[in-house]
């Protein structure tokens, strides 16, 4: 079995991973052990702005206006295809929504899915800064471990400042050169070889 060290940590899918699920995607890894492992993918699909997903789904409370940050205004993005409907936070800590059944994330932020603080969000009474993701991805005992010696995953450091303040769109080709040193895309070429 590979080391604990995996959670906090990222995942990056390996070119070409195959699955559909998870092509270029980023996993922020939360848990990783003898139960197997939990996290998110933090690049995917967009689905609509957080305030217009907080006010279509009947949370955000009639006549609530809520804050026009960058967090509100960000697009809630799919964490992978387990439970789906299910909502995930990831959120950069703060004192007042340190909760018991969090996940550290690293220094700064945490994961939950609790509904109390998805329901914060919905006031607009929650954290400052976070993302909201549904559904998430999850592995069976020892599943992972296979994946990444198959080669599927490359298991990378968790970057705070890459994966929370870089570009989203970015992020899977940002990981693998920081990650690997070079571009994903330094060894393709539209041209087919020749002997």
């Amino acid at each position: 079995m590979l080391s604990q060290a995996l959670a906090p940590g990222l995942l990056l899918a390996a070119p070409p991973l195959g699955d559909p699920n998870f092509g270029r995607s980023v996993v922020l890894i939360a848990q990783h052990g003898e139960l197997g492992a939990l996290g998110w993918v933090v690049n995917g699909l967009e689905i609509v702005s957080v305030a217009q997903l907080l006010r279509d789904a009947g949370l955000t409370p009639s006549g609530t206006e809520l804050p026009d940050t960058a967090s509100y205004r960000g697009k809630a993005r799919v964490g992978g295809p387990v439970s789906p409907r299910s909502a995930w936070l990831l959120f950069r800590r703060e004192e007042r929504f340190e909760h018991e059944g969090q996940m550290d994330l690293g220094e700064h932020w945490a994961a939950t899915g609790a509904r109390g603080l998805v329901e914060a969000i919905a006031r607009g009474d929650g954290p400052d800064e976070f993302r909201l993701l549904l559904g998430y991805a999850g592995w069976a005992p020892g599943q992972l471990d296979q994946e990444i010696s198959a080669g599927a995953w490359m298991p990378a450091r968790l970057d705070e400042d890459l994966v929370f303040e870089g570009s989203t769109d970015r992020l899977w080709e940002d990981a693998y050169q920081q990650l690997v040193g070079v571009s994903p895309f330094a060894f393709t070429s539209m041209k087919p070889g020749s002997a």
